[in-house]
């Protein structure tokens, strides 16, 4: 547990206030009437930490993994995802080196895609300025929920049957791409089904 007074740490090693030593344990032994005296509080938990970007808190601050270790394994994660995406339809490039047989338009657009994924992918991940930034690219949803915008730029307002505002007004709402989501701004194609 973690104990603040007046909104800073205090640890529970024993302290002094005023003229008064209180001895260590005594802020867990204490009555909460006590503690509320000296302006002593429960410190909130921090947030769990992701251990793909994280050491987890020193201090009261997330400890980062070095950023340039980040970049790697994660521009790295992009070309296995890619490779993964390939591989599977590789026979159609060798199919065209031995017999000429042409490579179906479909598959040589989506086999260009997933490389043009993978490398607009990596340039983001190399262009992130700190391992939270990087974080945030990653694991941040890969759609918003939003207001739907009428061709002015307004909200448009989401009505009753009878095209009465509600109180308070509500607003459509529509689901977008996430722009600063890897996964929303460059998404993995789908395989062609054909």
């Amino acid at each position: 547990m973690a104990w603040l007074r007046n909104n800073v740490p205090q640890p529970d090693t024993g302290f002094t206030v005023g003229d008064v030593n209180y001895p260590a344990t005594w802020i867990k032994n204490a009555p909460q009437s006590e503690r509320e005296k000296l302006n002593i509080t429960l410190a909130a938990e921090p947030a769990p930490h992701d251990q793909r970007f994280s050491w987890g808190w020193k201090d009261g601050k997330e400890d980062w993994l070095d950023l340039a270790t980040l970049k790697k394994t994660w521009t790295e994660k992009q070309t296995i995802r890619a490779h993964a995406s390939l591989k599977n339809n590789d026979w159609l490039v060798i199919r065209k080196q031995e017999d000429g047989t042409a490579i179906p338009t479909v598959w040589s657009e989506y086999r260009t895609a997933i490389r043009l994924a993978c490398n607009n992918r990596q340039v983001e991940i190399n262009a992130a300025p700190t391992a939270e930034s990087l974080k945030a690219l990653i694991v941040s949803s890969d759609t918003l929920t939003q207001n739907k915008k009428n061709s002015d730029g307004e909200d448009i307002e989401h009505k009753d049957a009878f095209g009465k505002s509600y109180d308070p007004k509500q607003y459509e709402q529509e689901i977008v791409p996430n722009n600063d989501n890897l996964d929303g701004k460059y998404p993995w194609p789908n395989e062609p089904t054909s």
